[in-house]
């Protein structure tokens, strides 16, 4: 009889028990499908940083060969003007460097050229063995003819950047194109560590050739840049990717892939290869670069909870009461998930329209702002103002007037659709919209005026017309170091009176 008793007792333990470890497992591996998909947007979220100060550093080239294109000539003051500041603000950037195309047929007399400034200057290639010797015969050279810095890069005088295949490939296509092309990796033996980096040639031509024949017969050189791939890596992810995160990036534009960079030894057995991701990269200049991640066994454990353990160890004796502690658990967090997400929206949005606040509004323009002047773009900011709003209030009532509000808010959200662009009520009757990378921004400003007054809110005490009109200020202004988002703020406030002074329901730009 006793051993029946303890049966079902029994029984119903081996039930708990394989509820308990199927529970722990269950959330072992939901916990695990979760750390991997935030080790993958993690991974995504520095790809995209890396990928953008790729680019700004290109541009940088890309801006000095815009500006070379309208010198008369080139010469070594005149470069190491042009570069030198670049050089300092741009720690990614390891050189700049002037390469003309020499034709065979004015080797001898450019030589003799370069030597009156520099005895013994004479066209080089790299034998097998590693040495500088002179050029052997070809069609055309091209030498690098001035380089900054100049004191460790003094021996790539001369250099001729055509006489090895690989970078002849890239030197033609640059120009073919009219595109800048990537090399593939070089070591920068000058550098701690040998770090890795790549060439980028820009090609030069006289005037502005739209076919192949035109780019040939017109291309006169190269303007080159050097670029560190571990400094690029430093300057847009830096810190954010710690010890225990194995972070490359990959060239695959050839068959056997061209490991640039690394922030940790890839040899170490602590990577686990089961996690594996691979961001790919846009075009790099003619080249396909990819980030490779993998993650250490203790960034997994640093994120593991201890659930999935306390629910193995106590669901024998507790199970019912763990499940019921996990599900109130969770439906907390998730309530306080939630308040805490209404809580930043009341921060942020205004109460009664449902727009963006003044606070938004400021801290949105603001951060626009030092992005247009970053990538050199101009920023529109349109001020409206509804037209006798205080005389509506005070004939129909602020209920009224309120309805007014929330009917005008939503007619300028249905013309403001770029996800970009940010409405926010300014205050009181005011509302704002920016618009950055906008050439159109009167047609905007337009449209928003023509939808208000098409809603056809009655106003019999407006001046201007039966309805609720806007009157709409406009300006676009570029985002340099001379001006300040404060003077987009004046001029648009200015452009409002002037549309105001004229009459009202109008648009005036600055």
């Amino acid at each position: 009889m006793r051993h029946k008793a303890l049966l079902p007792i029994l029984l119903l333990a081996l039930i708990g028990l394989g509820i308990s470890v199927a529970l722990s497992r269950s959330l072992y591996l939901a916990e695990s499908k979760t750390i991997s998909i935030e080790f993958r947007a993690e991974i995504d979220q520095l790809a995209s940083a890396f990928e953008r100060e790729v680019v700004l550093n290109l541009e940088i080239l890309h801006a000095l060969k815009a500006a070379v294109n309208v010198m008369p000539e080139m010469n070594e003051t005149r470069f190491r003007l042009m570069t030198r500041d670049i050089l300092q603000r741009s720690p990614a950037i390891q050189a700049f460097a002037w390469a003309p195309v020499v034709p065979r047929e004015n080797l001898e007399s450019f030589e003799l050229e370069q030597q009156v400034w520099s005895p013994g200057w004479l066209l080089t290639e790299r034998e097998e063995s590693g040495s500088l010797v002179p050029v052997v015969d070809r069609q055309w050279y091209v030498p690098v003819q001035y380089i900054e810095p100049l004191g460790q890069n003094r021996p790539a005088l001369g250099f001729d950047l055509a006489s090895e295949q690989s970078r002849l490939a890239a030197l033609s296509l640059a120009r073919d194109t009219g595109r800048m092309v990537a090399t593939a990796g070089i070591t920068l033996v000058q550098e701690a560590g040998n770090q890795q980096g790549f060439l980028v040639f820009a090609p030069l031509y006289r005037g502005e050739p739209e076919n192949l024949e035109q780019r040939h017969d017109s291309h006169y050189g190269f303007l080159n840049g050097v670029f560190r791939v571990g400094e690029l890596a430093t300057q847009s992810v830096g810190l954010a990717v710690h010890d225990n995160v194995l972070f490359r990036v990959v060239d695959t534009t050839g068959e056997i892939n061209h490991v640039l960079y690394s922030n940790v030894d890839p040899d170490e057995q602590r990577w686990l290869n089961t996690m594996v991701y691979q961001s790919f990269l846009p075009n790099i200049a003619g080249r396909s670069w990819i980030i490779e991640a993998m993650p250490a066994e203790a960034y997994i454990t640093q994120r593991r909870g201890y659930l999935p353990g306390l629910v193995l160890v106590f669901g024998s004796l507790f199970v019912a009461l763990l499940v019921i502690y996990s599900l109130v658990s969770l439906s907390r967090n998730r309530e306080l998930q939630e308040a805490k997400q209404e809580l930043e929206k009341m921060s942020l949005t205004d109460g009664l329209t449902g727009l963006a606040n003044r606070r938004h509004f400021d801290t949105f323009l603001d951060r626009e702002w030092l992005l247009a002047r970053r990538q050199k773009k101009a920023l529109a900011l349109i001020m409206l103002d509804i037209d006798f709003f205080k005389a509506f209030n005070d004939e129909y009532g602020h209920p009224a007037g309120d309805a007014c509000l929330q009917q005008v808010a939503q007619a300028l959200q249905a013309v403001i659709h770029r996800p970009t662009d940010l409405l926010a009520r300014y205050g009181g009757e005011e509302f704002a919209i920016v618009l950055p990378q906008t050439d159109n921004a009167e047609a905007v400003a337009e449209a928003c005026r023509a939808a208000v007054e098409a809603i056809g809110i009655r106003h019999d005490f407006s001046r201007v017309a039966p309805v609720v009109t806007i009157s709409v200020g406009v300006c676009t202004l570029a985002a340099t170091t001379a001006t300040d988002v404060d003077q987009l703020k004046i001029q648009a406030d200015q452009a409002l009176y002037l549309a105001k002074g004229a009459g009202r329901n109008t648009v005036a730009g600055c």
